[in-house]
């Protein structure tokens, strides 16, 4: 994947006539949207919401809306439980669950 993901750029720049830093910048949000898609999947198993609804939330409405969502049960808490399992996430732990 590392090569492919290496030439895109290159591609990219042909095909849309984008430049490097244009496509290296598109490339970038994309995975900052998959690391936050997984992050809001946890999270919704976590609280026992339905993971394809808050991510289709998320791609649809962005971050807070997805955090809305999942907020309705759980109130403010569940910016900070976002925090901590992407926290935990990008760092490679597991999240710890609260007890409740």
């Amino acid at each position: 994947m590392g090569r492919y993901l290496h030439d895109a750029p290159a591609s990219l720049e042909a095909t849309l006539g984008a430049s490097p830093n244009e496509c290296r910048a598109a490339m970038l949000s994309e995975l900052e949207f998959v690391d936050t898609a997984r992050v809001l999947k946890m999270l919704a198993r976590e609280m026992g919401h339905d993971e394809g609804v808050v991510v289709d939330r998320l791609a649809r409405h962005g971050l807070d809306a997805a955090l809305d969502l999942l907020s309705g049960t759980e109130g403010p808490a569940v910016s900070e439980a976002y925090l901590r399992h992407r926290a935990c996430w990008l760092g490679g732990r597991p999240a710890r669950v609260k007890a409740h």
